[in-house]
């Protein structure tokens, strides 16, 4: 699909003054896309200079477009000496590049200079005239649609979800070129800019022929990161989903949407029955008469090519049976074994969504994590991606056999992450275990099954938290009771999860946001000492992670988390680890007990009213949350016909992650206290002041509400205004007699001032709610940590 693009440079405002004898700028502009470059004339003597310059038409390739950003620089005229940079633009052409898309982009972008930030801005309208192009052997996706949502679009309809993609590229880095030693820093800024531009469209376009070949039209839940390894190069990756999006046929509501640009997909809009054309023949289609299906025949990793090697990362084999037949002849089972036939033989799916429709998530089991910690330096050929592609196969790999083990067949809400300091990389990903709902299947052998449960009454929402792994052969101890709406399969005590809450769960009270920080100090290392010390600290850290998620849950009076995001972050003496999620107390769970204190040893008079004004407060902060998020759960009749009472529960337990072995475990006393407690075992310094971090976190102030997922839990009346926010801080440590303790009362003091921050800044948009809280922790500098906070404001 060649094509035509066109540029106008319109205006130029703001512009800094470069001229000092004259306090003005004699300004003209350079316009570069691939090798061809144009240049406007010099407008004299002007900090708000107005071209208005002829259309500068470049005739390229499709794949061009694509990888390839248009350039815009800005210069200031010299006689004599050579021109001064004021700064640049880079856009990207691939918004133009869909078949239904506008073809236009106009208006005033702002100018950024590498050493001196943003220098005033300057006006654009660039033109994309596309040419009708059949090759079958084309190298670009054009028309393939990214969207960085976690959910499909409002405007749009998701008519098939094929499956999981990534794609990675690795270059080498400009900064560490020989040449790099003799140029200026701005030459070298620039360089890596432009080198990051065009991997990233290439990263792009690579994902979307994948995306083609799947006969799909989009990618939802992109997901795109940057990489800096320092001497081993620069590596772009990105994950996503691919979907088949169509445009919805009732656009009152919504705006209008794009139809699909594959020509060989005719899909028609469907109603939101899901019922299946069981009367279908001949060989399976993409589509049937549903509007939202899964279609798991392929999982794309790297394509096999000359210079790619086919990774494949799952095998070719069927899944175990899992836990089904456990519960024989009711509707759960007869669905799990639906869905076990459905999924035999193909591979494994991950899904970045993080959001979907009622009834596609039959069953979630939990949080599933992975982490690993490689040394760049043992990378043979940098330049090769084949290494770091076995690098997160490895981790796929184990992210789906934890998935396995607790009898799920996919992984919902994916996400991976990296670490970098030095030669040490720190690997990640998570998602939420699930058991799909075989009704969206894409697979004739599961229609005919369908045909047989048309009439079947529908999955229950609270279906959403019933285990799907066998109780008596759980991987882990857990308390499990009678689902406390159905009073039928059993739901676990707490439920971590990585979506979004399903619209359908019902929900007692509104949701919150909860934050674990922690903070490690490490000794400085190299190589391989430096990386066993952080594999040596990463699961204990975790685990303070979880310790403290669990118990700021239990103190709000919630028992689910769900889009919970950790992020362990690595610096040359520390490690620093931020778990975000938001809280909600899901109907179907059992009532959280409270938090009981308990004193490993006997200690003197104060030191036990110290412990007893802790256990009051403690109990005051759960009886003020619940009343502040009205969590008021109905009360259980004892007697319910038909419906088995559910069992007690018993006293669960959860200590610090201490170097003493679990044999202290079986000496705390726990005959004291209510029995539903949660008990906190105090036995030093460090246990104190978790105590105390439960109670120093402050409830936002009146009219606000937090949560890091895309809809609050249980308020629905927002008006459809969103506002993205941005706050930013950094703090420098003292150098002498820096503790754990101490840095983790800086490290959370600082966060809490970050939120204080956003509220402050939102004061005049009360009632708001805070959406799409994501805190970014990083240590640009040794003795110095910086948070990133970013929202999005419904009101």
């Amino acid at each position: 699909m060649p094509g035509k693009l066109k540029v106008k440079i319109v205006a130029g405002r703001h512009l800094p003054v470069m001229d000092r004898a004259s306090d003005l700028t004699d300004a003209f502009v350079e316009v570069k896309f691939a090798n061809t470059t144009f240049k406007t004339d010099v407008y004299p003597k002007s900090l708000n200079p107005q071209w208005n310059s002829e259309w500068f038409k470049f005739e390229v390739d499709d794949e061009d477009l694509q990888d390839e950003p248009l350039q815009i620089t800005v210069l200031d005229h010299d006689t004599y000496s050579a021109n001064d940079a004021i700064g640049k633009v880079y856009i990207d052409i691939d918004p133009l590049l869909y078949t239904e898309a506008a073809t236009v982009i106009s208006g005033w972008f702002p100018i950024y200079d590498t050493i001196h930030g943003i220098r005033g801005e300057i006006s654009v309208v660039v033109k994309v005239d596309l040419f009708n192009d059949l090759n079958r052997f084309r190298q670009s996706s054009c028309g393939v649609k990214f969207f960085c949502t976690t959910s499909i679009p409002k405007s749009y309809r998701a008519v098939v979800i094929h499956g999981f993609v990534e794609e990675l590229v690795v270059n080498e880095d400009p900064e560490y070129q020989w040449i790099d030693r003799i140029r200026t820093p701005r030459a070298s800024n620039e360089a890596r800019q432009r080198l990051i531009s065009l991997m990233s469209g290439e990263l792009q376009r690579k994902i979307g022929l994948k995306v083609l070949e799947m006969r799909g039209n989009a990618v939802v839940g992109y997901l795109q990161c940057f990489d800096l390894e320092g001497e081993s190069g620069l590596v772009v990756r990105a994950i996503g989903t691919a979907c088949t999006l169509d445009k919805l046929t009732n656009l009152t509501p919504f705006p209008p949407a794009c139809h699909s640009p594959c020509k060989d997909l005719k899909e028609t809009p469907f109603n939101e029955e899901l019922i299946p054309n069981i009367h279908s023949s001949g060989p399976s289609t993409p589509l049937k008469n549903q509007t939202y299906s899964f279609s798991p025949s392929k999982s794309y990793s790297r394509q096999s090519s000359s210079s790619d090697t086919d990774l494949s990362l799952t095998p070719k084999t069927g899944m175990g049976s899992g836990s089904a037949g456990r519960e024989g002849g009711t509707f759960k089972t007869l669905l799990r074994q639906q869905t076990q036939t459905a999924l035999e033989q193909r591979e494994f799916p991950f899904f970045t969504l993080t959001a979907f429709p009622m009834g596609f998530l039959l069953h979630v089991a939990g949080v599933v994590s992975a982490r690993s910690v490689k040394l760049l330096d043992r990378i043979h050929n940098p330049d090769d991606p084949e290494t770091r592609d076995a690098w997160w196969a490895e981790i796929r790999q184990e992210i789906k056999s934890h998935a396995k083990a607790l009898g799920c067949h996919a992984v919902v809400g994916y996400s991976e992450s990296t670490s970098i300091c030095e030669e040490v990389c720190i690997l990640s990903a998570s998602g939420t275990a699930a058991v799909l709902n075989p009704r969206f299947l894409q697979d004739t052998a599961s229609e005919c099954c369908l045909e047989q449960r048309t009439e079947e009454s529908p999955v229950p929402p609270c279906s959403f938290c019933h285990i799907p792994y066998d109780e008596l052969n759980m991987p882990f101890p857990a308390h499990l009771t009678f689902c406390y709406s159905c009073r039928k399969q059993k739901v676990p005590d707490v439920l971590f999860t990585t979506i979004d809450l399903p619209a359908d769960t019902p929900v007692v009270g509104k949701g919150c946001l909860i934050q674990a920080r922690l903070c490690r100090l490490k000794k400085k290392a190299q190589a391989e000492a430096n990386a066993a010390t952080i594999s040596n600290l990463l699961p204990f850290m975790e685990y303070e992670l979880h310790t403290q998620l669990m118990n700021k849950l239990k103190l709000k009076g919630m028992n689910a988390l769900f889009g919970l995001r950790i992020q362990i972050t690595v610096g040359e003496n520390m490690l620093l680890g931020l778990a975000s999620a938001t809280g909600v107390y899901l109907a179907s769970l059992p009532a959280p007990g409270g938090i009981q204190i308990s004193v490993k040893t006997p200690n003197e008079g104060p030191y036990e009213q110290h412990i007893s004004n802790m256990q009051k407060k403690i109990n005051e902060t759960i009886a003020k949350n619940k009343e502040l998020y009205e969590v008021k759960p109905p009360e259980l009749l004892e007697e319910i016909i038909g419906s088995p009472i559910p069992e007690p529960r018993q006293r669960t337990r959860l200590l610090r992650s201490h170097s003493e072995s679990s044999d202290e475990v079986l000496e705390l006393d726990l005959s004291h206290g209510k029995k539903d407690a949660f008990v906190l075992e105090i036995d030093d310094t460090d246990a104190v002041e978790d105590v105390h971090s439960l109670l120093t976190d402050v409830p936002p102030p009146p009219g606000f509400y937090s949560c890091n997922t895309e809809i609050m839990p249980g308020i629905n009346n927002w008006t459809s205004d969103i506002q993205m926010f941005t706050s930013v801080r950094v703090i420098r440590l003292p150098n002498v007699n820096l503790t754990n303790q101490t840095l983790n009362k800086n490290f959370n003091d600082m966060c809490e001032n970050l939120l204080k921050s956003l509220y402050f800044k939102l004061r005049s948009m009360i009632p708001c709610c805070l959406c799409h809280v994501n805190f970014t922790v990083a240590v640009p500098e040794d003795e110095s940590i910086q948070v990133t906070g970013i929202c999005c404001i419904l009101w």
